[in-house]
């Protein structure tokens, strides 16, 4: 038996997004049921793009439509209304049979991409563009293939609006040009498989209450995954920003976090033996930080420590990508400062005087007076620091020293009584 080499038809996959233009009295709205043949899907490869990858295409194109009618009602003074978004995932040859009636051709040449990117517009949209652009009006409808000089003034027009389009893309690619490849009628590129995955986004737009037409933005679908993936990491990359949210709704987010102190690795053998008590090596020393991940884009440097007697950390330094560079601090280690050894009631805080044979007498002080010194007295005694060598043995060695400074301080303390 020969083996079968043709591929089954793809099913075609749409998101489609009717706007009220479109609706009209939503009251009596009543979508129509459309009876699909079922086919059986043949494609479900590399090249195919998933549902929300689907929808993320259609929320990027919307927001460029959007600009773009801007841009028409600013620049041209010209009435638009968007009627309804769609996006359609399918075939190059179905999408082809899919565009009805007359329509122009163009190709958005993006830098280093070989792929195409194609545009289409109706005819009618077109002939209203260019109209508004001369400053005039319509004056009937166009069947023909446009002149040089309307291709000029319609690509000019379409081109000012290219770098809205690369803001919705979050300027993933920069310069993009809009060529005219012909028009009424479709040409079918060569360099494309007509049985390949196609992407299509397509806009109801109504211009200067003219007749409803279509806009279209077209794709392969491996390259509108470069596109999606590049568009992803650009905005990963982007830092967070919280001022929008109400400190209430702030309140309520829970971001987990997770504290990694390293990593090691072991054989199957050494994992067998291991037993209680055994240590593991990790690759990071005494002195580097803790790796610490709030969600999946904040990353710190901390610094391991004790607080209500429950492992804590510090945070030392804030990245917000791989790519930086952060020389981490060290390790900071605190020690318990030693308390100074309080000094003996018995003891003047400076060495004892020679022995007298009697005391001298003591100056007669107000009693006002007397207390301040007192005060500044026990000041000097609560600030002055101690060290072992105020306290030597030889200090502690004659008692006869020791009885004779107690009878000095009980004569002081009459004398003071007395006075």
């Amino acid at each position: 038996m020969d083996r079968q080499t043709v591929k089954p038809e793809i099913a075609a996959q749409r998101r489609m997004i009717k706007l009220p233009p479109a609706i009209g009295d939503w009251t009596q709205y009543k979508p129509l049921k459309i009876l699909v043949k079922k086919v059986k899907s043949g494609l479900y490869g590399f090249d195919r793009l998933s549902d929300s990858e689907l929808d993320l295409v259609l929320r990027i194109h919307y927001r460029y439509i959007q600009a773009l009618l801007t841009r028409f009602k600013i620049d041209l003074k010209m009435g638009v209304e968007l009627c309804s978004l769609q996006v359609e995932q399918t075939t190059y040859l179905n999408f082809l049979r899919g565009v009805a009636g007359p329509t122009v051709q163009a190709k958005i040449n993006i830098p280093d991409l070989h792929d195409p990117v194609f545009c289409f517009l109706h005819l009618s949209l077109a002939n209203t563009i260019i109209n508004f652009s001369l400053g005039s009006y319509d004056l009937e409808p166009l069947s023909r293939t446009l002149t040089d000089a309307e291709n000029i003034v319609l690509t000019a027009a379409m081109d000012n609006s290219l770098p809205d389009y690369s803001d919705a893309f979050d300027n993933i690619f920069s310069k993009p040009e809009f060529n005219i490849l012909g028009s009424p009628d479709i040409m079918i590129d060569p360099s494309i498989n007509t049985s390949a995955t196609f992407v299509c986004f397509s806009a109801e737009v109504n211009l200067s209450e003219n007749s409803f037409g279509r806009i279209y933005f077209a794709y392969l679908g491996s390259t509108l995954r470069s596109f999606l993936a590049k568009y992803k990491e650009a905005i990963n990359q982007k830092p967070l920003d919280f001022s929008l949210l109400s400190p209430s709704l702030l309140s309520k987010i829970m971001i987990p976090i997770k504290a990694s102190l390293g990593n090691a690795t072991l054989t199957s053998s050494e994992i067998e033996q291991i037993e209680e008590g055994d240590v593991v090596t990790l690759d990071a020393t005494i002195d580097s930080p803790v790796a610490l991940d709030a969600g999946s884009v904040l990353k710190l440097f901390c610094q391991p420590g004790v607080k209500s007697k429950k492992a804590a950390i510090r945070i030392t330094a804030i990245r917000e990508s791989e790519e930086a560079k952060i020389a981490p601090p060290s390790l900071v280690k605190e020690e318990t400062p030693t308390p100074a050894k309080p000094a003996p009631s018995h003891l003047p805080p400076s060495p004892p005087p020679p022995p007298s044979p009697s005391p001298a007498p003591k100056e007669e002080i107000p009693a006002d007076e007397e207390d301040l010194k007192d005060d500044l007295l026990d000041e000097e005694l609560s600030d002055e620091e101690f060290t072992d060598e105020d306290f030597a043995d030889e200090d502690f060695a004659d008692d006869e020293l020791l009885d004779e400074n107690l009878e000095a301080e009980e004569n002081i303390e009459e004398e003071k009584h007395g006075s």
